[in-house]
């Protein structure tokens, strides 16, 4: 039995590839799905607001760790034209997609499509492109690179002009976290993979709703604990315009850090059934908006509140995701979702061409 060489290169792919950080990003992306299928929610129900609260108390600060840690390559070269074939054209295709579909569903009295000012789940792509492009690139050079993104994202919390516009708090305030993920190594993760930190890790997750139960209505913190996570307002519009708020920022921070050490510790290392889904979470975050935003146009709390509704809205945020991380829709929307700009970019051959006429100069 012979083997050609496209079954060789694929084997050597697969060996290559590290299932972990695909189960990683497949559970973020149904995290992403569940918590904003919760959103309308959560004000029905003490418990789903405490799960509501667990959920972004890492999922997000997570992703960006993840995303910071694939972005080791940002200066190799070619780099920048993936970043605007992967994240730019996408975040202005779907920006203006969510926006034209905003005007209809809601039914706005006007439409608007501001592309500085990134409509809902948009400001991650917006971010994560100034991240790779701008910020990455001068914080390397810097002598203490984390700590000046540390001081940076709690002093933007003073800014009261700092809000949606170029997502300008949630780039600079969660800027740490993807800093952090591109220092981490292969070696860092697999210290949590003993079995005993496994186990610590299940606890620590389990406790995780009772702790945000705790946090939001029992404890004597005057916060508002969903908006302190979204890393969004400044500190003023929060309730704390006193100058130890951004104390209260680092809190949040080292207690994502902890609660995203208790995630990592308890997902599965190996390739598993879902694995091939989490190579796919991109296509999960830019299109599960469009039904999330129907469901909440249709006031589904109002006409049908209680538990039924709670665990169907689970359900159903589940089964989204596996849908949208199919390869069925994903290759049917690849011209959305991973555009080729040949009309824009020089071939490979016009390069070459390229280098030799500048040689020859």
């Amino acid at each position: 039995m012979s083997v050609s060489n496209q079954d060789v290169i694929k084997s050597s792919a697969a060996k290559q590839r590290d299932y972990y950080f695909d189960n990683v990003k497949f559970v973020l992306a149904m995290l992403v799905v569940i918590g904003h299928t919760y959103r309308p929610l959560i004000d029905e129900s003490p418990i789903l607001k405490a799960v509501y609260l667990a959920i972004y108390s890492f999922h997000m600060p997570l992703f960006i760790l993840i995303s910071g840690y694939f972005a080791k390559g940002y200066n190799r070269e070619g780099q920048n034209r993936k970043l605007i074939s992967s994240i730019l054209i996408p975040y202005l295709i779907f920006q203006t997609l969510y926006s034209i579909y905003d005007y209809f569903v809601y039914g706005r009295d006007s439409l608007g499509i501001s592309i500085l000012d990134p409509y809902w789940a948009m400001w991650f792509l917006f971010s994560l492109f100034l991240w790779r492009l701008m910020m990455l690139p001068l914080f390397v050079n810097l002598k203490y690179p984390l700590v000046t993104a540390l001081i940076l994202a709690i002093a933007v919390g003073y800014i009261d002009e700092a809000d949606g516009f170029l997502s300008l708090s949630r780039t600079i305030a969660f800027f740490p976290f993807f800093l952090f993920g591109y220092y981490l190594r292969k070696h860092h993760f697999e210290v949590l993979f003993s079995p005993w930190k496994r186990v610590v890790g299940w606890v620590g997750c389990i406790l995780l709703v009772p702790l945000m139960y705790w946090l939001e209505f029992l404890s004597p913190f005057d916060l508002s604990f969903r908006r302190w996570m979204y890393f969004a307002d400044p500190y003023e519009s929060l309730g704390h315009p006193e100058w130890s708020a951004g104390l209260i920022r680092v809190g949040f921070i080292i207690l994502t850090l902890i609660v995203s050490a208790l995630v990592l510790a308890v997902i599965p290392r190996g390739k598993t059934w879902f694995s091939a889904m989490g190579s796919r979470s991109l296509s999960v975050y830019l299109l599960h908006g469009f039904f999330i935003k129907f469901y909440d146009a249709l006031d589904v709390d109002d006409k049908y509140p209680g538990p039924t509704l709670y665990i169907l809205a689970t359900l159903g945020a589940i089964a989204l995701t596996f849908l949208l991380s199919s390869p069925w829709v994903t290759n049917a929307l690849r011209p959305l979702l991973q555009p080729r700009l040949r009309w824009i970019f020089r071939t490979s051959s016009q390069q070459e061409q390229q280098k030799l006429k500048k040689a020859a100069y």
